[in-house]
């Protein structure tokens, strides 16, 4: 179960979210940018779709855009911030490197990420210069593989499982199965988190979130708001109010 004791928001820009908390566990979930995670102080266990470690205080790992993770404490709430580049900022390709142990690189971008007016674009481009980069992604099994662009893309009027099984031309129970496999979380809940990501876009870029909502394909505000704190650990007020501060 996800258990967050806070989390704030802050857009350095229109393409670099910046998120700091404290949280004891993260179900696994998505995000639809680059993540950047700076451990402060504590330690967690983290695992993802790609790796699985354990990581500790001035450590700083990385997710692509919709790699599934989970992470939870080690003794205690585990402290953090959080980058979430847009990909136009990582030139790279999929990040490769897991995670980068304590350096000159990661101490300079946890000295920039503590004073609120320090530029961290430059401290975070010297830690990205530790990492490896593949050309593209990798690729999964044939059949999830299609679901995630089918459901990514938003080409069809349902995702229900069914649909999606019989727009692919696969039984609905091997479908679960293989996207449990491949991705860690079953094909509705992936769906579900693409569109809390396409509501994070629209709450950066100024939109109600009301208006969110319904452009984001939610029943209404509370079902995003159920959604997003699935994914956040808080409501999606706390991103808006931080968007609007910065516009």
């Amino acid at each position: 179960m996800t258990r967050v004791d806070s989390m704030t928001f802050a857009l350095r820009h229109a393409d670099l979210v910046h998120a700091r908390a404290a949280a004891a566990d993260f179900d696994a979930h998505l995000h639809g940018t680059y993540s950047v995670v700076v451990i402060t102080q504590g330690s967690a266990h983290i695992s993802s779709s790609r790796w699985s470690r354990t990581v500790r205080a001035g450590d700083v790992f990385f997710f692509n855009p919709f790699e599934v993770h989970s992470g939870r404490s080690v003794g205690g709430l585990a402290r953090y911030d959080v980058l979430y580049p847009a990909e136009a900022f990582l030139a790279g390709g999929e990040i490769r490197t897991d995670v980068v142990t304590r350096s000159r690189a990661t101490r300079a971008l946890v000295d920039a990420l503590s004073a609120p007016d320090a530029a961290v674009e430059e401290p975070l481009r010297q830690v990205l210069a530790e990492c490896s980069f593949s050309a593209g992604s990798p690729t999964p099994a044939s059949i999830v593989r299609t679901a995630c662009r089918l459901i990514r893309q938003g080409r069809l009027r349902s995702t229900r499982t069914e649909d999606l099984a019989r727009e692919i031309g696969v039984n609905p129970s091997h479908l679960v199965r293989s996207f449990r496999t491949t991705i860690g979380i079953p094909p509705q809940t992936y769906a579900r988190q693409v569109r809390v990501a396409r509501a994070r876009e629209l709450i950066c870029a100024g939109v109600e979130l009301d208006d969110v909502a319904q452009l984001a394909d939610f029943s209404d505000q509370p079902h995003l708001t159920r959604e997003f704190k699935k994914v956040f650990g808080v409501p999606p007020g706390a991103l808006s109010r931080a968007a609007h501060r910065a516009g």
